[in-house]
């Protein structure tokens, strides 16, 4: 791929990108969230074909216009959620647009389809329950079929993004080793993962991008963790940012407290969890993906649908909420990560939106909505929080990502609620909305409003938090000051270059 560039409406997000893979490499690709991974990919695969630059497979040059014209280059995506068909058998998906037939148009011959899809799987040293609906697996061999439909269908190149993320250690080691295998038969392996350590472990060589720029392209051996970080995260470290919220000193520590989480736990999911959020405070959750960040969250207001254990305590709650209504009567809300299926009332008006947690709240009256104070306490809302347009009549579904997420927060406000939960609370937000995003929380805490958030921004929870606890693996560690790590330092924590006491 050279000189690679991709432009959407608003705006270039990637600027004359290089990209070479070799036959039987196994090369990381890397960079933080928005660094133009996941569109330089989605290019080589065919799902934007309009872009700059030109793409040579085998060194014959061609143009990537649609996913079919990918498969026929011999280029496969693995991605995160799994283009299985799970009521089909394995072999059926394996052999899925391939189907050997009886000689008649429209006949399969189910015997040749099991046995040929064996065959592919036992060829790359895979054993899998052929004749098993793939949904009935779990997702370490939901991968291995999706990896052997793959290679079967003659792949030279294979793009796996964040292929461990939903994986045991059991699974992720077996993994590399047909990825090694994979690699030994000649097959080109772009490896995605936030997991720097295990990128260390199964590639030889990495490419690093950052806001749609090419970093660096070198072999890892020349690279500690702690390097391959700083080239992500760039030379900014302590421009963060953190200039527009005073973080807590370590003496300001004994005020209030808002909510104590003792002992919860889910299981299977985390293992208990233990801390303290103050009155006005934020406390960031670092981590990756499947780390248990968001089903702690879910556990404290009751959405959790495993068994819980432990309790959380507020001034007017002890016990374990049973479900967000009840969270919501002892000063907890939750604004959760998908606020367009699980957020907003997408067919609603911004006026219903906004309003909802609150009618128990002094807006409704012996089973009545209050109109007229709804009215007014909804547009004084959405003129604090700027939402626009200004009309409440409007379906919010009509509003942008950053308008439907700044009605959210008024509407946690109308709530009344002393501890906001924010899951990736600018995920999918402009940057103009996310200042003013920002500054809502900086005055929400300076109103006495205590936050737990979860981020995959880096710079985000740095800039917010007063504290940050870092969970790994289900497990939490003790809450440190945030001023003590920058941007590389708190990535290379996550990843897994942390001293072991974070996590213990």
């Amino acid at each position: 791929m050279d000189q690679i560039t991709k432009d959407f409406p608003g705006g270039r997000v990637l600027h004359g990108v290089d990209f070479a893979v070799q036959p039987g490499e196994v090369h990381a690709l890397v960079g933080e969230n928005g660094a133009g991974k996941s569109t330089l990919m989605k290019i080589l695969a065919g799902l934007y074909p309009d872009y700059g630059g030109e793409i040579a497979v085998a060194g014959d040059l061609v143009s990537m216009t649609s996913p079919r014209k990918a498969l026929d280059e011999g280029i496969a995506v693995i991605y995160q959620e799994f283009a299985l068909a799970p009521d089909l058998t394995v072999g059926e998906n394996i052999a899925l647009g391939r189907e050997p037939s009886l000689g008649v148009p429209g006949s399969i011959s189910h015997r040749k389809l099991t046995r040929r899809s064996a065959e592919d799987a036992k060829s790359l040293g895979i054993d899998l329950p052929i004749d098993t609906p793939v949904g009935l697996l779990g997702v370490g061999d939901q991968q291995l079929t999706e990896i052997v439909k793959a290679v079967s269908r003659k792949a030279r190149v294979l793009v796996m993004d964040e292929p461990t993320a939903r994986l045991s250690s059991e699974e992720r080691d077996r993994l590399f080793s047909i990825i090694r295998g994979l690699a030994d038969r000649g097959v080109a392996i772009v490896y995605i993962s936030h997991f720097l350590e295990e990128i260390f472990s199964v590639a030889t060589r990495v490419t690093v991008l950052r806001d749609g720029h090419l970093v660096a392209s070198q072999p890892l051996a020349d690279l500690t963790v702690h390097e391959l970080a700083r080239l992500m995260v760039g030379d900014k470290f302590r421009e963060i940012e953190i200039s527009a919220r005073q973080n807590l000193e370590s003496t300001d520590i004994d005020r209030e407290v808002a909510l104590v989480v003792d002992g919860l736990t889910v299981d299977g999911v985390f293992d208990p969890v233990d801390f303290t959020l103050h009155r006005g405070e934020v406390l960031g959750f670092a981590g990756l993906q499947g780390s248990g960040r968001t089903d702690l969250a879910r556990a404290i207001v009751g959405e959790s649908e495993s068994r819980r254990r432990g309790r959380i305590e507020t001034k007017t709650f002890r016990g374990l909420p049973n479900s967000p209504k009840k969270a919501l009567s002892a000063g907890i809300l939750m604004l959760p990560a998908n606020r367009k299926t699980e957020g907003i009332l997408s067919t609603r008006p911004i006026a219903e939106n906004v309003a909802v947690a609150a009618l128990s709240r002094g807006l409704s009256r012996f089973g009545f909505v209050r109109t007229r104070l709804r009215r007014q306490r909804v547009a004084d809302l959405m003129d604090r929080f700027a939402v626009r347009p200004r009309d409440p009549r409007v379906e919010i579904s009509a509003l942008s990502g950053g308008n439907q997420q700044k009605a959210l927060f008024a509407r946690a406000t109308a709530a009344d609620a002393a501890v906001l939960i924010l899951d990736q609370p600018t995920a999918g937000v402009d940057v103009g909305a996310t200042v003013e995003l920002y500054d809502q929380v900086d005055a929400l805490t300076k109103s006495g409003v205590s936050v737990i958030l979860i981020s995959d921004d880096l710079t985000e929870l740095l800039r917010l938090s007063d504290r940050i606890v870092l969970m790994k693996e289900g497990r939490a560690g003790e809450p440190r000051l945030a001023g003590e790590y920058d941007r590389a330092s708190l990535l290379a924590a996550i990843t897994g270059d942390a001293p072991s006491e974070e996590i213990e």
